[in-house]
């Protein structure tokens, strides 16, 4: 049985991962390369005018926008 708590719930969650990479270079065909946190590399559509290497936010497999340059720290729960 769906409640609106539950409904509630799922819009906080988004419908789409966003991940965090470093872009390392960009590409002639309009895609950019990026590594991400845990060290794998990805190819993503289109670049940022900015100078490489920069740290950007991507979301099904296209760079949406600038991120800051901040260290970042994992923990767990």
């Amino acid at each position: 049985m769906r409640t609106e708590l539950w409904d509630n719930f799922n819009g906080l969650l988004g419908g789409q991962v966003r991940l965090l990479g470093t872009v390392t270079a960009h590409n002639a065909d309009g895609t950019s390369s990026l590594t991400t946190y845990d060290g794998a590399q990805m190819r993503v559509v289109g670049h940022l005018d900015a100078a490489v290497p920069y740290n950007a936010w991507v979301r099904d497999g296209r760079m949406i926008e600038a991120a800051p340059n901040l260290p970042l720290m994992e923990s767990e729960v």
